[in-house]
C-alpha cells in the first residue's frame, strides 16, 4: 500500500525492502531506487527475511525491526521508526482478467473486482463502492466506511479491510481512501492484492463484500509498457500486474517533515541491538556501511528568489535564486519573457515600457542581471519594483516550477544621483543656519588644499548642487547616507564652482549657497 498524495509538512514515503543475502553475516543490499514523487524506495536483497533466528515458522517483520535516518537537505524524518510495514507480492495476476478483458471499451483504465473473482476494466464514469485496505490488524471506526475483515486471521501482520458506504467514481474512491489514510496517520489505500493467498481469502470468504467494487489497480497511459488494452496496468503500490520476476519485497511507510530539496540522504538499516532481522539460516542482519542501503530524496522544493538588489543608477536589477533555473524542463537558459516586472510609481513620472526586462545577463543559471525597460523621468527614489518569475514557465533541474508567489523580490529605487562633485573635508559648523560671513571666509574660499576634498553626489538634475537638493553620500559613507552625523549645519567649499554650500547634517539638505567670487 502507499499514499498517492503528499502533505505540505508530513509526506508519507514508501520504502521497499527485499530479501537479504546470506553470508557469514549479511548486509547485501544490491540496489536502491526511488520514484519521482519520493513515495517509494526499492531495496533489493537476495533472499527472504525473518524476525527470528528460525525460518521454520512464518513470522511478522514489524515496524520495530527497521530504523531510519536522514542527513542533509531541508526535510527531516517525523520518526526514526517506520509507520507501517507490509509484505508485497511477486506473482502474475494477469490471469485474473475476465474473458475478453481488458478490452478498453472507451477509456477503461480502472479495475473492477467482479462477483466471479475476476477483473474487468471500466471507465472512471462508473460509480462503485471502493475497498479500503488499512495496514493495521485492529478494526477501527472510519467515517464513510464499514469494516468487514482483517487478514491474515489472528496475525500481527494483518491488514484490515473496509467497504465504502457510497458508490463513487474510481478517482473519487481513490481520493477518499488516501484521505482516510491521512486522517488515520498510517498507510491506507484502495485494495492491493499482495499475494495469491490474500486474493483467495477475499474471493472465498468475503466475496459479497468485494464483489462489484473498485480496487487499487489502474492503467497508466504514460507508463513505459503502456499499450491497449493490456499494457501499463499497475497496483497502487507501484508494482505491475505481472510481478513474478521480482524478489520478495516489503513496503514501509514513514513520515517526512518539510519539502525535500534533493540533498536528503535516507538510510535504512535493520535494528541490531537486539538483532531483529535474520536469514533462514539464523544469521542476523548487520548495519550496512557500503552505502547501497541509502538513497537520495528527489528535489520537490520549488525554486525561489533569495535576494534582489538594484544598481545605484536604477538601470539594472540583480536577482539571485536558491538554485539553477531554466526556461523549460530541458534545461534551456532563461528568456526575457521568463521574468515579469511591475512598478508602483508613488507619484513618479517614471514607469516601465514593458512588463519584461529589456535583456538578461545570466551568471551560472542562478544569478541574473535584468536591464530595466524604463520610460519617463525623473526618477524620484520613491518607486517600488516587484520582480516575479513568469507563471508556469521557469523550472529547476528537477522540473519543479517556480511559484508566482515570492519573497525577497521587491526593490526600492534609489534617489537620482548626480556627480561626482567635490566638497572640502575641512569645514565649519554652526547650530544656526546662515551664520557664515563669506567676505571673511578666505580660508574656505582660498586656502583649502586641492587634495583635501571628498567625492560626493546629490539628487539634483544638473552637476552643480542647488538649494533644495540633497547630498547622497561621500567616500566615507555607503549609499544612501546623510552627509555627516549631527543636527547642526556644515559649511563646505565646492571645488570647481568656487561656492560654499551650507548643508544640514541630519539629512544632507542643501540649505544655502554662497559665492566666493
Amino acid at each position: 500500500m502507499r499514499k498517492s498524495n503528499c502533505l505540505p509538512l508530513i509526506l508519507f514515503l514508501i520504502i521497499i525492502v527485499s530479501g537479504i543475502n546470506v553470508q557469514a553475516q549479511f548486509s547485501s543490499v544490491t540496489a536502491t531506487s526511488i520514484d519521482n514523487n519520493n513515495l517509494k524506495i526499492d531495496l533489493t536483497f537476495d533472499e527472504d527475511i525473518y524476525s527470528n533466528s528460525s525460518c521454520s515458522t512464518l513470522t511478522c517483520i514489524e515496524i520495530s525491526d527497521f530504523g531510519l535516518s536522514i542527513t542533509g537537505g531541508s526535510a527531516t524524518l517525523n520518526s526514526n521508526t517506520p509507520i507501517t510495514i507490509t509484505r508485497l507480492g511477486n506473482y502474475d495476476f494477469t490471469s485474473k482478467w475476465g474473458p475478453g478483458e481488458p478490452n478498453n471499451a472507451g477509456n477503461e483504465n480502472y479495475a473492477q473486482h467482479r462477483s466471479d473473482g475476476q477483473l474487468n476494466d471500466l471507465s472512471n464514469f462508473n460509480n462503485l463502492n471502493g475497498i479500503l485496505e488499512v495496514i493495521n490488524p485492529i478494526a477501527q471506526v472510519i467515517p464513510g466506511y464499514t469494516w468487514f475483515a482483517s487478514w491474515p486471521l489472528g496475525s500481527e501482520c494483518a491488514h484490515s479491510y473496509y467497504k465504502a458506504n457510497t458508490a463513487k467514481s474510481w478517482s473519487d474512491s481513490k481520493a477518499d481512501a488516501t484521505n482516510a489514510g491521512i486522517a488515520l496517520g498510517i498507510g491506507a489505500d484502495l485494495l492491493v492484492y499482495n499475494s495469491q493467498e490474500e486474493f483467495e481469502y477475499m474471493f472465498n470468504n468475503q466475496n459479497t463484500k468485494v464483489s462489484n467494487t473498485w480496487i487499487g489497480l489502474r492503467q497508466y497511459t504514460g507508463a513505459a509498457d503502456y499499450s491497449e488494452p493490456s499494457g501499463g496496468w499497475y497496483w497502487d503500490d507501484g508494482t505491475p500486474m505481472d510481478n513474478s520476476a521480482s524478489k520478495l519485497k516489503y513496503q514501509i511507510t514513514i513520515a517526512l517533515n518539510g519539502v525535500p530539496n534533493g540533498d536528503e540522504l535516507v538510510t535504512i538499516n535493520p535494528i541490531t541491538a537486539p538483532a531483529s532481522v535474520f536469514s533462514c539460516e539464523g544469521v542476523s542482519a548487520v548495519t550496512q556501511v557500503n552505502g547501497l542501503n541509502q538513497v537520495y530524496l528527489n528535489d520537490k522544493l520549488d525554486p525561489y528568489i533569495v535576494s534582489s538588489s538594484i544598481t545605484d543608477d536604477n538601470t539594472k536589477v540583480r536577482v539571485v535564486f536558491n538554485e539553477d533555473i531554466f526556461t523549460d524542463a530541458a534545461g534551456n537558459p532563461l528568456l526575457n519573457s521568463d521574468f515579469t516586472l511591475s512598478l508602483v510609481q508613488n507619484g513618479s513620472a517614471a514607469d516601465l515600457n514593458s512588463v519584461n526586462p529589456t535583456s538578461i545577463a545570466n551568471y551560472g543559471d542562478n544569478v541574473f542581471d535584468l536591464l530595466l525597460p524604463m520610460n519617463g523621468l525623473p526618477i524620484t527614489g520613491k518607486e517600488v519594483l516587484t520582480i516575479l518569475p513568469s507563471a508556469g514557465i521557469v523550472f529547476d533541474v528537477a522540473s519543479n516550477v517556480a511559484s508566482s508567489v515570492q519573497f525577497n523580490n521587491v526593490v526600492n529605487f534609489n534617489p537620482p544621483k548626480t556627480g561626482p562633485i567635490y566638497l572640502s573635508n575641512i569645514y565649519k559648523t554652526s547650530t544656526v543656519s546662515g551664520s557664515i560671513v563669506v567676505a571673511s571666509e578666505s580660508f574656505l574660499c582660498d586656502d583649502v588644499s586641492y587634495n583635501n576634498y571628498n567625492q560626493a553626489y546629490h539628487d539634483g538634475t544638473i552637476l552643480e548642487p542647488q538649494v533644495g537638493n540633497y547630498m547622497i553620500y561621500n567616500n566615507r559613507y555607503s549609499y544612501p547616507s546623510t552627509m555627516l552625523d549631527g543636527s547642526d549645519f556644515g559649511y563646505f567649499h565646492l571645488r570647481g564652482f568656487n561656492r560654499i554650500l551650507e548643508i544640514r547634517k541630519s539629512d544632507g539638505l542643501v540649505v544655502a549657497k554662497y559665492s566666493c567670487d
